[in-house]
């Protein structure tokens, strides 16, 4: 007598189905969990590469940075250069006008009082001195004395003075007893000076 077992044949291909199913999920599931891994890996290694990159350009800023303030500290301090150096040329050109000035003064004095000493010397006897005025180079002198002869003699002595030119008189009348006279001559300015001017 032939005995079947339907129950257990019957049974067999549910397990195989049921191994073949579980075998087939485990897959799915590791190539999901593989897939996050890679993409958890991914999203650090870009984290840390973008850290990395934002860490460099923020150290590049604060260095440019600093190069700028310490520029911007010497340009200042420059600044303050410039300020002093343009106050000390100020003052140096302030000083040598006045210089100039005193030094025309001193000359413009020193000028009447060489003309006086030097017509003071010339002058003979029986003769004054009314008036002396100059204007620029030119001395116009005018004078009295007791006689024609004293004139002559005061144009001798103008002209022999190595600073005057040749005296010009202009004017000499009588008047009672006293001679007026009036006259004229150029002061010639030392050897350097005409020089300078010549050369200007």
């Amino acid at each position: 007598m032939i005995k079947i077992n339907l129950v257990s044949e019957g049974k067999k291909p549910v397990v195989a189905r049921k191994q073949t199913t579980s075998s087939s999920g485990g897959g799915l599931m590791g190539g999901e969990n593989a897939a996050l891994i890679w993409l958890v890996f991914g999203f650090l290694l870009f984290a840390i590469a973008f850290g990395v990159w934002w860490w460099r350009l923020n150290s590049t800023i604060k260095d440019n940075e600093g190069q700028i303030q310490e520029k911007e500290r010497r340009v200042a301090e420059l600044e303050e250069i410039i300020k002093r150096v343009e106050e000390f040329e100020r003052k140096e050109a302030e000083l040598e006008r006045k210089i100039d000035v005193i030094t025309n003064l001193k000359n413009n004095q020193r000028g009447p009082v060489e003309i006086m000493d030097e017509v003071s010397r010339a002058l003979p006897e029986l003769l004054w001195i009314d008036r002396l005025t100059q204007s620029s180079d030119l001395v116009t002198l005018d004078g009295r004395s007791f006689n024609t002869s004293a004139i002559s003699t005061f144009l001798e002595n103008i002209d022999r003075v190595e600073g005057f030119t040749e005296p010009v008189l202009k004017n000499a009348s009588q008047t009672r007893d006293v001679y007026v006279f009036s006259l004229t001559f150029r002061k010639v300015p030392p050897a350097s000076e005409a020089e300078e001017e010549e050369a200007l």
